[in-house]
């Protein structure tokens, strides 16, 4: 009886140290089963959406970077603390993805964040749906970069001006596949200002996206800054930064 005891305690013993390992990777802690609750700051969400309407009629996508919070009580935050805007001309998998992932890692080492994520624009307003080239972006960050790793889909009827919503889907990994988390503002996802959405419905009226630039752009004329886009996050805030 007391063996039988005792090896269900060395069990139990194993398995909860098993639960509370940590291991890291570029410098980010992961908590091993729990998934973590990530928060979308009003930087990288105003990427995002300008993005996608700066070229309306083109697929766009871009990487996601984060910065990680441990909270308190032990519960893993995800801060995604800005969005690099990489193509609107590319809709498939090319070198010039490999140049532009070598350039976000080094900017965002030295940044102190981490790749986090992908997000990703449709041409059509009407399709919601993660293509397969983008699952494979997603996958060669969650492989490469972070197993947190999680994409961002833009919901294009969602950015009307007149009633403005939260516009993306995230998508995880799950079973193998990347799947949309339906129930994600009510769960492990949320925006860091609830009023993000008008904000920035009000910087698609004045047109700001014109100030925001990516990679395409960037090879095109090497003195746009497409790391960093402060000009369009400047023009957005300025008024909000004022009244603090």
């Amino acid at each position: 009886m007391r063996q039988i005891i005792s090896k269900s305690f060395i069990f139990v013993f194993t398995f909860s140290f098993f639960l509370s390992f940590f291991f890291k990777k570029k410098g980010v802690l992961y908590t091993l089963i729990i998934m973590p609750e990530y928060i979308i700051n009003k930087e990288a969400y105003l990427k995002i959406i300008l993005h996608a309407c700066k070229y309306p009629s083109s697929t766009v996508n871009g990487v996601l970077l984060a910065q990680e919070e441990v909270g308190n009580d032990d519960s893993n935050k995800i801060i995604i603390a800005d969005a690099i805007p990489l193509f609107h001309h590319w809709n498939t998998l090319t070198p010039m993805l490999e140049v532009g992932l070598q350039q976000i890692e080094i900017y965002a080492e030295r940044n102190k964040l981490n790749i986090i994520g992908y997000y990703h624009a449709n041409e059509r307003v009407d399709d919601n749906k993660l293509p397969p080239f983008g699952q494979k972006i997603a996958s060669k960050i969650l492989e490469n970069f972070n197993i947190n790793a999680i994409s961002l889909l833009v919901q294009n009827s969602k950015l009307s001006p007149e009633n403005p919503e939260i516009a993306i889907m995230p998508y995880i990994f799950k079973e193998n596949q990347w799947r949309p988390d339906t129930k994600a503002f009510s769960s492990n996802f949320a925006l860091d200002n609830n009023d993000l959405p008008k904000l920035v419905s009000s910087s698609i009226c004045k047109k700001h996206f014109e100030y925001l630039y990516d990679f395409d752009e960037h090879l095109e004329n090497i003195e746009l800054d497409w790391l960093n886009n402060i000009k369009v996050v400047e023009l957005a805030f300025e008024q909000n930064s004022k009244t603090k």
